[in-house]
């Protein structure tokens, strides 16, 4: 039973044959598909976030953000349970942020190389590829990925940073993510594309662009200004997925099936909702 100290949040959902239902919960919701989730947020310190990236062992999201004190993008982390969060030094110009959920390592990249995030410091030290750019930062599969704001073109990485080996002849990449299969999802100035297996280049039939990739083991999903599209990278197709009444600047899976995202200045975690009573009421005609 809710306290009389709990937030009751009423969302009426369906108007069918004069019935009314109604979600009685204890935290505002949302509904993505058929799905609906508990909306919490997490934090609310930091300004324009974005970059979100999970690590799993420690329960900390980390993300990139506008710093007024040092007038650029910094880097921070708040953890999801205790929602404490804390500033990381050592970048300047942050512009990239990833974790290798295989180690717990978070890397960090910036308009002058490749950092690594020291836990017992708390700060952020530059490790190598000093004469890149480092726009979008990837690690999956153990391997990593990034595009180098010089060219705008994927590069993979290799002897813990130290050397970049391109990625095909992808130019005027803007956006990309790797999922769990190694297939390699981009969008340049010309559509939206994937490298089956990291190899053969395929351009999607449904989509034109794409702001955010997000892949769990078994899919991979584009966010667009009309919402999720589940991608087929190999058929070069995309299936509507869900409306989302949020456009977030980051968006990611967490544990669990949770998923955290970004908008404006706010983080939040939705964790599915696995029961819940549903109460219907008919409204009456008289």
């Amino acid at each position: 039973m809710l306290s009389t100290t709990a937030i009751l949040v009423l969302v009426i959902t369906v108007y069918v044959n004069a019935k009314v239902t109604i979600y009685v919960t204890d935290t505002p919701i949302q509904r993505i598909g058929t799905r609906l989730y508990k909306q919490e947020l997490l934090t609310n310190q930091f300004k324009d976030v974005k970059e979100l990236t999970y690590d799993s062992a420690t329960r900390n999201l980390y993300f990139m953000y506008m710093d007024d004190d040092i007038q650029n993008s910094g880097r921070a982390f708040v953890n999801i349970i205790t929602k404490k969060a804390m500033k990381i030094n050592g970048i300047k110009n942050n512009k990239a942020t990833a974790v290798d959920s295989d180690t717990g390592e978070v890397y960090f990249g910036s308009d002058d190389g490749l950092y690594k995030y020291d836990p017992i410091a708390n700060e952020a030290v530059n490790i190598g590829l000093y004469n890149m750019n480092i726009f979008k930062l990837v690690i999956r599969n153990n391997e990593m990925y990034l595009i180098d704001a010089n060219n705008h073109m994927i590069y993979k990485i290799f002897d813990q940073g130290s050397r970049a080996v391109r990625v095909g002849d992808m130019k005027t990449v803007i956006e990309f993510d790797v999922d769990f299969k190694r297939n390699i999802h981009f969008v340049t100035m010309c559509g939206v594309y994937c490298a089956v297996d990291g190899i053969e280049v395929v351009k999607n039939k449904d989509l034109n662009v794409v702001y955010h990739f997000i892949s769990d083991e078994y899919k991979t999903f584009g966010v667009t200004e009309s919402g999720l599209y589940e991608i087929d990278c190999r058929n070069g197709t995309a299936k509507y997925v869900a409306y989302l009444d949020f456009f977030p600047r980051s968006i990611i899976f967490g544990d669990y099936g949770d998923i955290f995202y970004a908008v404006d200045d706010n983080i939040y975690i939705l964790k599915p909702i696995n029961s819940y009573f549903i109460y219907k009421f008919h409204k009456n005609k008289s």
